[in-house]
């Protein structure tokens, strides 16, 4: 491995292989949570941290919590959303305390592997920095649902722009572990929508992947007849879910606006090194706004 990792912390290479198959193994075929997504936000991890200038503010443990992270920050995924297992009250939702229940059994689920003893390639490692290791994977998985995002785009402004762009604050090439931290959640939030930035035929391909899978919410909720919870208790298909309306590449534009340029602007301003990400969005953003433009003029 180019990080060296292996040799670092003395991992146990059968046993790593044996890990990475199982959690491998464990994902779904869901059209768009499936195991190739999971190996795109793995590469877009491993390119941030040696292009996109963030391997300089962390070291050889961070980089391993990063890529570990992103191993498993989907790991048995099954196409529904926090908001379904909540109203649903799924199993996970119960074990979770409808506190991130994705999220949490992702983190869970991929623990017990790793207890596993043919499975834990960490057995070498002191058990202080075993549990350093656990608590920064937590933080950045958790980081991954959706509903803690304008919190973490608050942070990086407040925690990380605001004392990268003031001359008298140098926070080194070792900054606290809270800043490296806050660092990797941002890191893995931007690896997981990587489709966003990738080649324009690919960003269309993943966006309609994501489109299906949403729809399929869409129509489980049909089948459970779901209820609303308003006063009129009208039966209710989640927001860009019902197949039989747009869906989510018809409102690309106000994603973008409102969720990912937030966030980007943000990073980039951190991480300069990342400012090709932002480009190659507004390139994809434009085809959309031409979409959304011929959509006006056909109904006008």
């Amino acid at each position: 491995m180019k990080h060296n990792l292996i040799e670092e912390f003395h991992l146990d290479q059968v046993k790593f292989v044996n890990f990475l198959r199982t959690i491998e193994s464990g994902h779904s075929d869901n059209p768009y949570h499936n195991a190739t997504h999971v190996a795109d936000v793995v590469q877009s991890m491993h390119c941030l941290l040696v292009k996109g200038g963030v391997g300089k503010f962390v070291g050889k443990l961070e980089i391993l919590a990063g890529l570990l992270a992103s191993c498993i920050h989907d790991f048995e995924h099954r196409g529904f959303n926090n908001d379904f297992l909540v109203k649903t009250q799924d199993d996970w939702a119960i074990d979770s305390n409808d506190k991130s229940p994705n999220e949490s059994h992702h983190l869970s689920s991929s623990f017990r592997i790793l207890r596993q003893p043919e499975c834990n390639f960490l057995h070498q490692m002191p058990q202080a920095q075993q549990a350093h290791l656990r608590k920064l994977v937590i933080d950045m998985v958790m980081a991954t649902d959706m509903g803690e995002h304008m919190a973490i785009v608050s942070k990086l402004k407040s925690d990380l722009q605001k004392r990268l762009e003031n001359p008298d604050d140098d926070i080194g090439s070792d900054p606290p572990d809270a800043l490296k931290t806050l660092i990797l959640q941002g890191a893995i939030k931007v690896a997981d929508i990587g489709h966003l930035y990738a080649d324009h035929e690919v960003h269309i391909q993943w966006s309609e992947r994501l489109e299906e899978e949403m729809w399929r919410q869409g129509d489980v909720e049909k089948q459970r007849e779901m209820k609303a919870e308003r006063a009129d208790q009208e039966r209710w298909i989640s927001f860009l879910m019902d197949r039989e309306k747009p869906g989510v590449t018809k409102s690309q534009p106000g994603f973008v606006d409102f969720v990912v340029r937030p966030l980007f602007d943000t990073w980039c301003a951190c991480f300069p090194e990342s400012k090709v990400l932002l480009e190659r969005i507004d390139r994809n953003y434009e085809y959309w706004k031409s979409k959304e433009k011929e959509h006006h003029d056909n109904k006008a």
